[in-house]
């Protein structure tokens, strides 16, 4: 793993894996936020992918986080931000698996 991989995402004072950050944005049909904005079925796409399309759309500058608060949509977590055992606030799967065997590049 790089210093540079994107591991999870801080979003609404919690952190949330690459593969559950999505599923927590209030993009639902009536939800507040960013109503009808999920997914629909069949479609794929990154999550890199998903989350530009959606700060596009609702006017926030994704490439400058400092625009933004993560209380208003998801902030990169790099590899080399997190210390310790960090867990998915929703699937609570280590953000960062330890292995004895691997080595920092």
């Amino acid at each position: 793993m790089h210093a540079t991989d994107i591991v999870g995402y801080t979003y609404s004072a919690d952190n949330y894996c690459p593969g559950c950050i999505v599923d927590v944005l209030p993009t639902g049909e009536g939800q507040e936020e960013f109503d009808g904005w999920a997914l629909a079925k069949g479609v794929t796409m990154s999550v890199e992918a998903d989350l530009r399309e959606i700060a596009f759309a609702f006017g926030i500058n994704y490439a400058d986080e400092r625009s933004y608060d993560s209380d208003e949509f998801p902030k990169v977590i790099f590899a080399s931000q997190v210390e310790g055992d960090e867990h998915c606030g929703k699937c609570h799967e280590l953000l960062i698996e330890s292995d004895s065997n691997d080595e920092e590049e």
